[in-house]
């Protein structure tokens, strides 16, 4: 296997990890052990944390915060943010090195090692 195809299969291997990892569903913990869904990686759905705010009181503004209150808006946002703080950059770099590997030709007068 030469060097030009093995970069090829890690950036297509780098390139799907990124796609896989933007198209995956984020959700985050509720405190009755189940999920709020948070939409993907390309397309943030907020209502479903939007309900959830509106069920546990979250909207409500409590003086001292005697009532500890999860605001599942603020945690969906930086659940989606962190997937695309490494989805974005990993499918960037399996691009960039499929297309490096294509667009360099290999020396003419470079042995085969014969």
């Amino acid at each position: 296997m030469t060097l030009r195809r093995l970069i090829i299969a890690v950036g297509a291997v780098l390139l799907v990890a990124g796609v896989i990892g933007l198209l995956v569903p984020v959700s985050v913990s509720n405190s009755n052990g189940g999920t709020v869904s948070c939409g993907n990686g390309l397309a943030t759905n907020l209502s479903s944390a939007r309900n959830a705010n509106d069920q546990n009181g979250a909207n409500i503004p409590i003086l001292n915060q005697l009532i500890p209150h999860t605001d599942f808006v603020a945690e969906c946002q930086s659940a989606v943010n962190g997937r695309r703080m490494w989805a974005i950059p990993l499918a960037v770099i399996g691009v960039l090195g499929i297309a490096g590997a294509l667009v360099v030709r290999p020396r003419q007068g470079a042995t085969t090692g014969i």
